[in-house]
């Protein structure tokens, strides 16, 4: 089932010309893509036309972190843009700020038809039971709020915080720092109070800016607290900014439709990543028209039944997390230089998820659904998917 590396960059350069060209890149900053979660991993260097924050008496530098400058497949070319920054002086506004990244995909040959199938055909019926979905909670006791924007901070030990902007400006950002980590997040207009994920234990400073012209920002109010959390993969089982469901979201129903009756938690992954790849198809015209900004959702991926990288990993961490199972949408490299989104998906077992691809280790396991649902040769695609010296982790939601 194994095979070299050589092998592998061979069958992924020989993917990446079969498929569509990408589209406009971009990150959501932080979330879509944002250099997030980069739970332990590096940042990359971000193009010009995404634009870069900076400070300067209390502001930041428009210059990512790049943990690992080797990246050559820089964001504009693939779709996605990290948003890892480093501090320099501090001052009262950004300047430049960087566009929000999308996820794209451009290495995948991708079938144009989709098969619906389902578990149900393959086993007796059973009842279908939603389980109790993990929500996130707010408002809490533990705020910081000035003007037009709240940081709600009261639940950091599961792993998560809540932000709310509600001025007049075009746009907002969340700037999340902790220790050398620092993910900048698009804030909705509006009101809408939206969650997002923490990046570990450790002293956190977390900001909200409001734009005052063109790229730059003012900053509104910053809340600085220490974490520790109740749990390494908890914060992994709520609904996020980039993976969003809830108790009546359709792809929670068809998770608990999908995985009715399966016995453990590798069947259900199992069932949830056989009816991904199978009915979801790449969608090339996203890919080529894609803007910056663009936020997955999980329950219009499963409508359209087409998507980039980045809404098939939505997907699959919402239909996983509604079972109970956490999963984590990531964003990085993958063999060779493609900037692309995956999942890692926690299991106390292991064992088989298709034929051919095998969760070979107690805890975290990546899954690659477009990878696998965009490739014929599916014992070839599982042999490199396995291989997680193959995937570079940037950001981790």
């Amino acid at each position: 089932m194994r095979r070299k590396k050589s092998v592998c960059i061979f069958l992924l350069c020989a993917v990446l010309l079969s498929s569509c060209s990408s589209g406009s890149h971009g990150n959501e900053n932080t979330s879509a893509a944002v250099t997030e979660t980069a739970e332990e991993v590096t940042s990359v260097s971000v193009t010009d036309d995404t634009g870069t924050f900076t400070e300067s008496s209390t502001a930041v530098s428009s210059e990512s972190t790049a943990e690992s400058e080797s990246e050559t497949t820089s964001a504009a070319e693939t779709g996605i843009t990290g948003t890892s920054y480093t501090e320099s002086t501090v001052s009262e506004t950004f300047t430049e700020a960087p566009d929000t990244g999308t996820v794209t995909e451009t290495s995948a040959a991708v079938s144009e038809t989709a098969t619906e199938t389902t578990t149900a055909a393959e086993k007796p019926p059973v009842k279908v039971v939603i389980p109790e979905i993990k929500l996130p909670r707010s408002p809490g006791t533990q705020t910081a709020s000035e003007d037009n924007a709240v940081i709600d901070y009261s639940n950091a030990s599961e792993g998560y915080i809540s932000a709310v902007y509600n001025g007049s400006s075009a746009a907002a950002k969340l700037r999340v720092k902790c220790g050398s980590l620092q993910y900048d997040h698009d804030l909705s207009t509006g009101g809408k109070c939206e969650y997002f994920p923490l990046m570990g234990n450790g002293d956190y400073t977390v900001s909200v800016y409001e734009q005052f012209s063109g790229k730059k920002y003012a900053l509104l109010v910053s809340a600085e607290f220490s974490v520790t959390l109740k749990s390494d993969t908890g914060m992994y089982l709520y609904p996020n900014k980039y993976v969003d469901f809830d108790s009546s979201s359709e792809c929670v129903k068809k998770a608990a439709e999908l995985c009715a009756g399966a016995d453990g938690d590798v069947e259900k992954i199992a069932a949830v990543f056989t009816y991904i790849t199978d009915n979801v198809v790449y969608d090339k015209q996203l890919a080529a028209t894609v803007k910056s900004g663009y936020v997955p959702h999980p329950d219009a991926t499963l409508s359209s039944k087409k998507g980039i990288c980045y809404d098939y990993a939505s997907l699959f961490a919402a239909m996983c997390r509604s079972q109970g199972i956490p999963a984590r949408l990531v964003i990085g490299y993958a063999e060779p230089d493609i900037y692309h989104a995956w999942n890692e998906v926690y299991t106390d077992e292991t064992g088989w998820i298709t034929p051919e691809l095998f969760l070979r280790n107690k805890g975290y396991n990546i899954a690659d659904a477009t990878f696998y649902a965009g490739n014929t040769d599916k014992e070839k695609i599982s042999e490199y998917i396995a291989d997680d010296s193959n995937y570079s982790a940037i950001y981790r939601y």
